[in-house]
């Protein structure tokens, strides 16, 4: 049998793969703007098509997360990988039918959910902590360059063509990655290295073979603080291009070039975040809060400063975003970790991960309703209360799940 790739090489691997992800997940939404002015479709009704992924995907995480701990979760990713692709190429061709947008997209919501659990056990089960932290930024950060990729080229490609080419690009940049993982998957994942590993894992800790009591009170609030997470990362980045083209009357192209600035500090408050939980907290639901924190205040500056001008508006709802990206650093890179002597990581990522998107489904209609009945500067300050509970729920789940950590 080939070696396996070990440490960075392996996160690296996997954040080209979770980067191709991003890049078939996101597009649609990027783009959204344009296929209101393309279609005459009311931008409320095309939310529903992302309303119908977000639903899909934080399912699938559930059930994808359970037979991740099942089957091989390297196969698993492939299944993902190729799925989406497949949806990308066909999605345009059904670009006047709502109903079959919204079924092709439901499905690319499920065929994404396939990969984050997988990934975070095949981490977890081949790397010690401190190789775990920062493989998970690392991971990470293939979001933001996907965001970045989809945001830079939406733009120019729609200059030149149409929106639709947007996702045959998309498609093309999945089609490497289903290639790559197809020869390099069985050097990532040794099944029978790693059941040895997790067999002296239980034998050293004597664990409880279930999911332990003392966690259950502030897993229900951090999956709160991640419904709220998602509500706030999702409705902000998804209808930024919307706030600006409708408040400061700039061109669809435009709003979403500026839409980048929100991917390149994702990528600083990733590496930022993994510092501070690093030197500072040691716990990932107090850097959790934290965040939230920074991201409640600049949510109330928006709504107070909102009519200064488009900068402003960028400045903080990339402040927003950004902070957000390192709370799910947090709460659904490190939480899952802690479930290792359990059996059960695959299941715990997907089962909270799912949790984002449970808020991405709530905020993706209900931002786009809110600022159709009420406008942007009152959906903003809608954005700062959302802050304001997740930085609450972070607050309730602290201490019991310091005991927990503890323990």
């Amino acid at each position: 049998m080939k070696p396996m790739i070990c440490g960075k090489r392996l996160a690296w691997l996997f954040a080209y793969v979770y980067f191709a992800s991003y890049v078939t997940r996101i597009n649609f939404s990027a783009v959204i703007q344009e296929v209101v002015t393309s279609t005459g479709f009311e931008k409320s009704a095309l939310s529903i098509i992302l309303v119908c992924m977000s639903v899909s995907y934080g399912l699938g995480q559930i059930i994808n997360g359970w037979i991740g701990d099942r089957i091989k979760p390297q196969n698993l990713i492939f299944t993902g990988l190729i799925t989406a692709t497949a949806i990308n190429i066909i999605f345009p061709f059904f670009s006047s039918s709502i109903p079959m947008m919204c079924v092709l997209w439901t499905i690319n919501g499920f065929a994404q959910a396939m990969m984050w659990p997988p990934i975070v056990k095949i981490m977890v089960s081949t790397m010690d902590e401190a190789t775990y932290g920062s493989a998970s930024v690392i991971v990470s950060l293939g979001s933001s360059m996907g965001t970045i990729a989809v945001y830079l080229l939406a733009p120019a490609i729609i200059s030149v063509l149409s929106w639709e080419f947007v996702l045959y690009a998309s498609a093309a940049i999945a089609l490497f990655s289903v290639i790559l993982w197809g020869f390099l998957k069985d050097r990532t994942y040794n099944e029978n290295a790693i059941k040895r590993s997790e067999t002296e894992a239980v034998a050293a800790e004597k664990p409880k073979l279930s999911f332990p009591r003392e966690a259950v009170f502030p897993i229900v609030f951090i999956a709160l603080a991640i419904i709220f997470q998602g509500m706030l990362r999702d409705g902000v980045t998804n209808w930024m291009p919307s706030l600006l083209s409708e408040t400061f009357h700039m061109g669809n192209s435009a709003s979403i070039l500026c839409t980048v600035s929100l991917a390149v500090f994702s990528m600083v408050s990733f590496i930022l975040a993994g510092a501070f939980y690093k030197k500072l907290f040691k716990n990932e639901v107090a850097c959790a809060m934290a965040i939230f924190a920074i991201a409640m205040i600049s949510a109330f500056c928006l709504a107070v400063l909102f009519n200064t001008g488009a900068a402003v508006a960028i400045i903080f709802m990339t402040l927003i975003t950004g902070s957000t990206h390192g709370v799910n650093l947090m709460l659904i890179g490190h939480v899952p970790k802690r479930f290792r002597k359990y059996g059960n990581i695959s299941t715990i990522s997907g089962a909270i991960n799912s949790c984002t998107y449970v808020g991405s489904a709530i905020a993706t209609y209900g931002i786009a309703k809110l600022s159709e009945l009420y406008g942007w500067q009152i959906t903003v300050l809608i954005w700062g209360i959302i802050a304001l509970l997740g930085t609450a729920c972070c607050l309730v789940a602290m201490p019991k799940w310091k005991n927990f950590i503890n323990k």
